[in-house]
């Protein structure tokens, strides 16, 4: 039966991502503090000399379930529920939510500053998507 339930909740995940506009900035948790990916909606940055990104982990799954609640949403395929919460740098919701970003190489992007982060603000995540 919960399968079943978190299967139709997949679904109604993928309805909500799937009618995003193109534009993701409002996603963007910590604003114009920070730089903002408006593809992704993910901010990103440099954080004691190594790049970092918001990314989507446990507050990400509740912000999404309440856009489903509200809006009737289901969902049919779990797969996709993944491939929207993966903490891959792709269509973050607003939680403040963070990791460091894998450099290309299984290694940390180092920095000195934000700007030196445009170039991995969406790789994939080398640490844990966690709020600290």
């Amino acid at each position: 039966m919960k399968v079943f339930a978190a299967v139709g909740l997949v679904t109604a995940l993928l309805a909500v991502v799937s009618a995003q506009a193109e534009d993701r900035a409002g996603n963007c948790y910590w604003g114009d503090k920070q730089p903002c990916h408006s593809e992704t909606g993910c901010n990103y940055g440099c954080h004691k000399r190594i790049c970092w990104s918001q990314c989507n982990g446990a507050c990400a799954i509740k912000v999404v379930m309440e856009k489903l609640i509200a809006e009737g949403g289901s969902i049919e395929n779990f797969n996709d529920f993944w491939k929207i919460i993966m903490a891959d740098g792709t269509n973050c919701v607003k939680c403040p939510e963070w990791c460091y970003v894998d450099d290309g190489s299984k290694g940390y992007q180092p920095c000195s500053a934000n700007s030196d982060c445009d170039s991995a603000k969406a790789n994939q995540c080398l640490s844990h998507c966690a709020m600290f």
